[in-house]
């Protein structure tokens, strides 16, 4: 039975060979998702990097704080990233969230495998993903950071739970605004449905990219008010460049 089943794949692969999630040439392997020239391009996270907010360090020592973090108070009590946003990255979420194309998501759920990030992660009791306002999950049909969250968690479905942080208002996008603006756009933004459920709970908090934080920092904020006693965060990729 185990032959035939080698037969079977085999002939399937010569049917229907591998091709790359991001630029769609053959890779010339069924269990990587990506072909080698885009699997180069990928900036991992490595160490060493903020103990806070993850931010990766040129050179090599021991993990510590950034001058960002030192002069910051955020919310949260530590963030994470799998890769610098760059052109590889930057198409598969754009694909995902604005064209609706799901090729990448086993791609994602690959490639955390290969990053020594998720081993920094705590166990969480509850594990959201940043909300949509309802008007534009209307409007787009999903919500790209539950679908991640379902796709690099997938025995842990029963901590995902998307009906406990929620968005209130439907603020205007977030790109091309400064620091400052998002902070002022975000604010009273997000709202949390059955907070008892959350006193002394340890939550992570998943999105597609963190830029200046003022998204994940102000979901960590009701969190917090909430009765977390720990509140983390995990993105696809920064969009940053690293700190030396």
């Amino acid at each position: 039975m185990e032959k035939l089943r080698e037969i079977i794949k085999a002939g399937l692969t010569l049917l229907f060979p591998p091709t790359c999630s991001c630029c769609n040439e053959m890779t010339g392997n069924n269990c990587q998702p990506l072909c080698g020239e885009c699997l180069a391009q990928l900036k991992f996270i490595k160490t060493p990097y903020c103990s806070c907010c993850g931010r990766a360090f040129l050179g090599s020592g021991e993990n510590h704080l950034c001058g960002v973090c030192l002069k910051s108070s955020w919310a949260f009590d530590k963030a994470r990233f799998l890769f610098i946003y760059e052109e590889v990255i930057a198409k598969l979420i754009h694909d995902l969230k604005y064209s609706g194309q799901t090729k990448g998501i086993s791609t994602f759920r690959w490639l955390s495998k290969q990053s020594v990030v998720l081993k920094d992660i705590n166990t969480p009791d509850f594990i959201l993903p940043v909300p949509l306002h309802m008007k534009r999950l209307r409007k787009r049909g999903f919500n790209q950071a539950l679908v991640l969250a379902k796709s690099l968690f997938p025995e842990e479905k029963k901590k995902i739970r998307y009906n406990i942080l929620l968005r209130k208002m439907d603020t205007p996008a977030q790109a091309g605004l400064s620091g400052i603006e998002r902070r002022k756009n975000l604010k009273n933004a997000f709202a949390v449905e059955k907070a008892s459920e959350l006193i002394g709970k340890k939550v992570l908090i998943l999105d597609d990219v963190f830029t200046t934080g003022s998204t994940l920092n102000e979901c960590a904020k009701v969190l917090k008010a909430a009765g977390c006693t720990n509140v983390e965060v995990l993105t696809i990729c920064l969009s940053d460049k690293i700190v030396s």
